[in-house]
């Protein structure tokens, strides 16, 4: 069978000569891994720093973050997918790549497993690792002067239980939906394996740039997502909210209230997530088939055992 390098456009990333460290501040095991890497690394004479993520982000913490990030050259996150996320949400204006280190649950963002976390600094501090681009999109609410970018997704959803919201849904000035649903799920590549897909919207390869759109529990309503191409703009306008409107979420991080009659553009960004992979680098669809379970655990490969008949 021929081995395939990844579809995902890599660059060469030079050894880090500074490194920061983030976790969760309520997960211990994640905290005394973090010193364990940190003192690793002393053997490279880099130079580091670390610093607990809280649940929210104070404007103390946004400052404290400025004035370390300053010429770092590689941000650790070490904990799961969100604590990726929250870090990200630190440092995206800085261009700076992260390397995402999974202890436990689940994870696509936070792709080096404990096993494999001694091997994989090796190689990027012996100058064999490579730099992937990850695409952001960009949310405004129009008419409020709010805009950020999300990795994973922006989300418009109802902000109490009991009843649906109605959500239109324009792509290039042309509509294609009323959602009657819970929420409207708009996600990159990357968020195509998180609540889209918990909501039955396709994966997507993370080089593509392509935008999913997936309502969540639609009402009277088919399901169907759709995948929009990366030049287009989708409008999405809440018509009927909860009596207290509805909320926008933009990765599950930061949120904005809206009102009926609240619309907000989203398209993709001209900015990019950088994540930083060694050359030994895990296949994308593999570790999807492996993580969601696609493959039966006593499966063995035709090639790997061409004999077998049955």
């Amino acid at each position: 069978m021929t081995s395939k390098r990844s579809l995902t456009a890599s660059i060469a990333f030079p050894a880090p000569l500074k490194i920061g460290l983030c976790f969760p501040d309520h997960f211990s095991e994640a905290e005394e891994k973090c010193a364990e890497v940190s003192k690793w690394l002393e053997q490279y004479a880099v130079s580091t720093w670390t610093l607990p993520l809280p649940q929210s982000f104070p404007d103390a913490l946004r400052e404290k973050m400025s004035t370390l990030i300053e010429e770092t050259d590689l941000l650790i996150c070490v904990g799961g997918d969100g604590t990726v996320l929250k870090a990200f949400e630190l440092v995206s204006s800085r261009d700076i790549p992260v390397l995402g280190i999974r202890l436990g649950r689940l994870g696509f963002l936070a792709e080096v497993i404990e096993s494999e976390i001694e091997q994989t600094l090796r190689e990027i501090m012996e100058n064999r690792s490579l730099v992937f681009e990850r695409n952001l999109i960009d949310g405004l609410v129009v008419g409020h002067d709010t805009s950020f970018s999300a990795l994973n997704d922006i989300v418009i959803g109802r902000d109490s239980i009991g009843s649906t919201i109605s959500i239109l849904a324009e792509i290039d000035e042309t509509l294609v939906a009323e959602y009657r649903a819970d929420a409207v799920i708009i996600a990159t590549a990357t968020g195509s394996t998180g609540y889209s897909l918990s909501a039955g919207g396709p994966i997507l390869h993370p080089s593509e740039r392509s935008i999913v759109m997936t309502p969540v529990a639609p009402h009277l309503t088919r399901s169907n997502s759709l995948i929009v191409p990366p030049q287009s703009e989708i409008r999405l306008t809440l018509v009927r909210g909860n009596e207290s409107g509805a909320l926008l979420s933009f990765d599950g991080i930061r949120q904005h209230h809206l009102n009926n009659g609240d619309s907000i553009l989203v398209k993709s960004s001209a900015r990019v997530a950088k994540f930083v992979t060694t050359n030994g680098g895990h296949d994308f669809y593999s570790k999807v088939a492996k993580r969601l379970g696609w493959l039966r655990a006593d499966y063995v490969s035709v090639y790997d055992n061409p004999d077998d008949s049955n």
